[in-house]
């Protein structure tokens, strides 16, 4: 009995010699597996969560994009939406993903600053449950007028506003985005009082804004060039530091006395927090590697999108100082989002 117990031990033993390694030889077993890992990545496809429906803004950032770090990662890189609660959904997706790399997010302003600002419920903190990857791309929005609005400036649109306080209707794409954040950026850096008409998307509105149904609205460079270009309205200021190459005409808000207002629809890359530094940088390279991409950077080009030089150092600077600027003015409006 005594020697078939002692076969058995040695048997048991020889089968599992893991469990007779000491601890820190195994912790440092798998620091070695997770170092090899790291440097192999990646071994099989990307996915690129796009948190929106297709053929959205943040949709038609991500496709080319992926196809330029296909090449450049030299594996699949598939764009799935995710779409549900502004952006939400497929935040939240991202965040509980396991962090290897495998899963990214390409976020945008509303899910990753004005949810979290305006209290939106489960709604993710970038700056904890998310890691900043890269910057992909950001584009200014255009202050536009209805023809017959006798505003030809942006100082003459302010005066106007001052003599007629909330006489002035301002449209957006709806409540809590982008352009609508802008209006009241406006009114809070000029000092007026102007109606907010909100809309189901900036494309919902133009037709009143060409109509003059509405006096003005924040919109998309690439929604209202076309317009522009056309002459059914007019352009007073871009909302940037620097003039757009794809409308150098238009002066900027920052030339024209109002260098806070510099609102940008931007589109950036994260991962779940957790993820191996050695990824998020590889991967930031990648992207560089695709937006220097002649066929990437012409297919942004189209949509009003400038790329970015960018890292997980500058995205977390980037996604900071938006929250500072865009806190204080939803707090202020008493902005909520359910």
């Amino acid at each position: 009995m005594i020697a078939t117990t002692r076969r058995m031990l040695l048997g048991a033993t020889l089968a599992a010699p893991s469990l007779a390694m000491p601890g820190p030889v195994r912790a440092q077993e798998v620091r070695a597996q997770e170092a090899r890992a790291q440097e192999a990545w990646p071994q099989r496809a990307v996915t690129l969560v796009v948190p929106f429906a297709p053929g959205g803004p943040v949709d038609n950032v991500a496709r080319p994009v992926a196809e330029g770090l296909r090449r450049a990662l030299g594996q699949t890189v598939i764009v799935e939406n995710r779409a549900g609660a502004g952006g939400l959904v497929g935040t939240r997706i991202v965040a509980a993903a396991r962090p290897d790399g495998y899963s990214m997010l390409v976020g945008s302003p509303g899910p990753l600053i004005i949810a979290p600002a305006a209290g939106a419920a489960d709604s993710p903190d970038p700056l904890q449950a998310l890691a900043p990857v890269a910057l992909i791309a950001d584009s200014p929005q255009i202050l536009a007028v209805t023809n017959a609005l006798p505003a030809t400036d942006l100082a003459s649109f302010v005066a106007l506003a001052k003599a007629r306080p909330g006489a002035l209707n301002l449209g957006s794409a709806g409540i809590g985005t982008t352009p609508h954040l802008a209006m009241e950026l406006l009114a809070q850096l000029a000092g007026i009082q102007m109606e907010h008409v909100p809309y189901r998307g900036t494309g919902a509105a133009l037709p009143d804004l060409i109509g003059g149904k509405i006096d003005a609205l924040f919109g998309d460079i690439s929604a209202l060039l076309p317009l522009l270009e056309a002459g059914s309205v007019r352009a007073l200021a871009i909302t940037a530091d620097a003039r757009s190459p794809l409308a150098p005409a238009i002066p900027t808000t920052a030339e024209l006395g109002f260098p806070a207002l510099v609102v940008r629809n931007f589109q950036a890359l994260l991962a779940p927090a957790g993820t191996p530094d050695a990824i998020l940088q590889r991967m930031a390279a990648a992207l560089a590697e695709a937006l220097g991409d002649s066929q990437v950077a012409a297919a942004l080009a189209r949509i009003g999108s400038q790329p970015a030089r960018s890292g997980p150092a500058h995205l977390a600077h980037y996604l900071a100082a938006e929250r500072a600027t865009w806190e204080p003015v939803i707090r202020r409006i008493g902005l909520r989002l359910n």
